[in-house]
């Protein structure tokens, strides 16, 4: 007789006791705090390269007449070069690899038909004489130890370009060039000579990054315009 109320006695006490241990007890909350991210963060490669370059190559002065044709020959024969930019935090890094054999061998065919006298012996000697040329110019610029280098695969006529000291200043919308952005010395996207440093405005809208430049020129003859540059960017999936 006792032990049957001595059991509902002893459930009836352990339920009291969890109910108390529960009252006891504080509930934790963990709270995760994610820092904001930053949309230039990343590998952006540019798109449209030949418009950037067919533009820059347009306010070139060319000394001889004979070399105008480059403009056109040359923005087509570069036109899938694809130059990277590369941010990490307000830095960046702009660079390019391209091979000069065709746009240069396309010059010569062109040069050969009209029967221009600056283009002299066979093809292959023409690419090679001009690759060689550039090549010891932009080691010059290496020798300067600027923020613009230069590396170079021979067999291949090819031609790597490393572009530093590149800053974004958020608050005024603007990107920074130490050297002002160029391509393998055959055009530079400033008015300026690349050594002076040059200021992009930049924005992003519909996930394109561009930068653009307005800037004034003065023209032989005295004629005054106003240069306009625009590079225009395309994130690169990570």
């Amino acid at each position: 007789m006792f032990k049957q109320y001595l059991k509902p006695l002893f459930i009836a006490g352990c339920s009291l006791l969890m109910l108390a241990g529960c009252g006891n007890q504080t509930a934790t909350t963990t709270t995760t705090t994610t820092a904001p991210s930053n949309p230039l963060e990343g590998k952006w490669e540019q798109i449209d390269f030949r418009s950037t370059l067919e533009r820059a190559l347009g306010y070139n002065d060319f000394s001889n007449s004979e070399e105008i044709p480059r403009r056109l020959i040359y923005s087509d024969a570069f036109k899938d070069v694809k130059p990277t930019l590369t941010i990490t935090g307000n830095s960046a890094v702009y660079d390019l690899t391209a091979t000069t054999n065709v746009a240069v061998g396309n010059f010569y065919d062109y040069g050969k038909a009209q029967k221009l006298t600056s283009v002299k012996g066979t093809k292959e000697q023409y690419i090679k004489n001009q690759y060689d040329a550039l090549k010891k110019q932009l080691e010059i610029y290496n020798n300067m130890k600027g923020p613009l280098s230069f590396e170079f695969n021979d067999e291949k006529y090819e031609i790597h370009q490393t572009l530093k000291d590149i800053t974004f200043n958020e608050s005024a919308g603007t990107v920074e060039f130490k050297y002002a952005p160029m391509f393998i010395d055959l055009a530079t996207f400033s008015n300026e000579k690349f050594i002076k440093p040059v200021s992009y405005k930049y924005s992003i809208e519909d996930g394109i990054l561009t930068l653009t430049l307005e800037q004034p020129k003065t023209l032989s003859g005295e004629e005054k315009i106003v240069g306009y540059f625009t590079m225009r960017f395309k994130k690169v999936a990570e």
